[in-house]
């Protein structure tokens, strides 16, 4: 699940990865959001190996979206995981800003309607997330605010040098399920610190979407720089 807030672009300028630029939805160029992400892993492998240790979690992210011509990306401010393996893997393979902290991710479907409820726990901090959505999944269209948030095909980052590097991720387009309600304690002004505390995160919550997931597949990471598109590759819409 996605809860989204609106937030002012001058502080995501200087976080985008060299060789990208701030995306926005095309319907509404003047949002800039940010995305704090509730999620669960199950049967993680590494190059089709499973990791005992790691093979099933619960995640919690902040990412935000931009893109490089018709690449459209998220970059990931924090990434949270309980998996050790996870944590270090994910630092050294693709740079990302992962940290451990204690997840629970627990899904209860009773009859038409869905429970989440997610709690994340990280050096004295607490915060929890509780969605109530309808058990009717739908496909948006793929000029909605929906679409755009949840079909992020790409992840760019930075490397070691501060270069601009991006990876792919493949999954089929995901439904989505109908919000009614939904709580959120976790401050993400908390997690990142510094400007990012002075923002009333309350008025600037814009919608949540809460998607269902697929198997998916994460690819190395690779230059920014190359080419926009690999001859006859194409990404589901």
């Amino acid at each position: 699940m996605l809860v989204n807030y609106r937030v002012p672009p001058e502080l995501l300028r200087p976080l985008v990865p060299p060789g990208a630029e701030l995306d926005t939805p095309d319907q509404a160029p003047e949002r800039h959001l940010l995305s704090l992400v509730a999620l669960e892993f199950t049967d993680l492998r590494v190059r089709g190996v499973p990791i005992p240790t790691a093979r099933a979690f619960a995640g919690v992210n902040l990412r935000f979206y931009v893109r490089r011509g018709p690449l459209r990306a998220a970059t990931f401010l924090r990434q949270y995981a309980p998996a050790p393996l996870v944590v270090l893997g994910a630092r050294l393979s693709y740079r990302q800003p992962y940290a451990s902290a204690a997840i629970d991710h627990a899904v209860r479907v009773a009859g038409e309607v869905i429970h989440v409820h997610t709690r994340l726990a990280r050096r004295g901090y607490r915060g929890e997330i509780r969605l109530r959505a309808r058990n009717t999944p739908e496909t948006p269209p793929p000029e909605s605010e929906a679409h755009f948030l949840k079909e992020r095909y790409w992840g760019f980052g930075r490397d070691r040098r501060g270069r601009g590097v991006r990876f792919r991720v493949e999954h089929p387009v995901w439904r989505i399920y109908p919000v009614e309600d939904c709580v959120v304690t976790i401050d993400p002004g908390v997690l990142l610190g510094g400007a990012w505390r002075e923002l009333d995160w309350s008025a600037a919550r814009h919608s949540v979407v809460f998607a269902e997931g697929s198997p998916a597949a994460i690819y190395p990471a690779e230059p920014l720089a190359e080419a926009v598109e690999r001859r006859g590759e194409s990404l589901p819409r």
